[in-house]
């Protein structure tokens, strides 16, 4: 992968666990952005348990009848929270990391079109977030919930280790994934201008079903 120093010294900021990895603005934005989606009313346990369970939040979902999630499995980390989160802390504006080192995500493309794609702690910080919010909603907590380095650095790990282990197991598909998450941030930003388990267990993914180039 792509070093640019100046661009990882910033992004460390944030996910430097004893600085501000686990912090507000992270913390507060999924926080606003995982429970609608996620149809988190004042008993949710059941939905909760479902998301957690194999991480299964990482996914676009489908609503049964009684409001109970299922995964699309072939749109790892593509679901709207995801989106919603990466645009909101990372995109949002010009003073925003995603703003200041746009480059970066060219230098780092390794799809065939040479798509613009979001970097593994990026995606990794940000489902954490997600995961802790649910624990939060499931535990009756409020947004001021703590989320410090010592609670979800196995979380973060969890997801850098499963990004990297489809990189390294479907290379092609791992990099249009990422582009496509790129896209789609891309395409809300511009919308909106206008408007745990540690295994990384590649079976929880539908690995054949994700697209190619």
């Amino acid at each position: 992968m792509y070093v640019d120093d100046e661009y990882l010294s910033a992004l460390a900021n944030l996910i430097d666990a004893r600085a501000s990895l686990f912090r507000t603005d992270i913390k507060d934005v999924a926080y606003k952005c995982a429970p609608g989606y996620f149809r988190l009313s004042h008993n949710c346990d059941a939905i909760i348990d479902r998301l957690l369970a194999s991480h299964s939040y990482i996914f676009p979902q489908i609503f049964d009848a009684e409001g109970l999630p299922s995964p699309k499995r072939q749109k790892p980390y593509q679901g709207q929270p995801v989106v919603d989160t990466l645009y909101e802390v990372f995109f949002k504006n010009a003073k925003s990391i995603g703003s200041q080192f746009a480059q970066h995500f060219i230098d780092i493309a390794k799809n065939k079109a040479g798509r613009p794609e979001v970097p593994i702690p990026m995606v990794a910080i940000v489902s954490t977030a997600i995961h802790a919010t649910l624990i939060a909603k499931k535990n009756k907590a409020g947004d001021d919930f703590k989320f410090t380095g010592n609670q979800f650095c196995d979380i973060y790990t969890y997801h850098v280790a499963l990004l990297e282990k489809i990189r390294k197991t479907a290379p092609v598909k791992f990099h249009k994934m990422m582009a496509d998450i790129y896209e789609e941030v891309q395409g809300f930003r511009r919308d909106t201008i206008g408007v745990y388990d540690k295994d990384t267990d590649l079976a929880l993914l539908d690995l054949d079903g994700m697209d190619d180039e």
